[in-house]
């Protein structure tokens, strides 16, 4: 009698809807997203947190953390980077942040906008950088031109 794998890994979704991603053209393109958390074991211990992207045929590319769903959010993108994609939501952006009763919730504010805003919503037009790598790039890129500037 063969015996059948038990899957010890649940997701449960608590949140599904639509990111936008930007191909290496440039062309953005709008996909669909669960999230939610990771359930271990038999008596499904929870394990952390996961965001699961939908692109192409079905393809399903997904990032996990135990501890934050900001961090989840941030291992999608190196994911989703492999496969020549930038993931292009608020949640990435240095300018977003959560409140103590929104933390890990999907919800969180953005920049000095008072209205909540989801963090897998699209980078609010004109906010600068999208992501921390790029404010971090940017002020680097500034402290070089202030460092040329200086010697000549």
């Amino acid at each position: 009698m063969e015996k059948q794998a038990k899957n010890w890994r649940h997701y449960v979704v608590r949140d599904t809807g639509e990111c936008t991603v930007v191909r290496p053209e440039g062309a953005r393109e709008r996909i669909s997203y669960q999230l939610g958390i990771v359930e271990t074991g038999n008596s499904r211990v929870f394990a952390g947190y996961f965001i699961t992207v939908t692109v192409g045929e079905n393809k399903e590319i997904t990032g996990e953390d135990s501890g934050s769903l900001v961090a989840a959010l941030w291992r999608l993108a190196r994911n989703v980077s492999a496969r020549g994609l930038r993931l292009r939501c608020a949640g990435m952006s240095g300018q977003w942040r959560e409140s103590g009763l929104s933390q890990n919730t999907g919800w969180g504010y953005f920049g000095p906008h008072q209205q909540p805003m989801h963090m897998m919503d699209l980078t609010p037009e004109g906010a600068g950088p999208d992501t921390i790598d790029e404010m971090i790039r940017e002020a680097v890129g500034n402290m070089k031109i202030g460092l040329t500037e200086k010697a000549t």
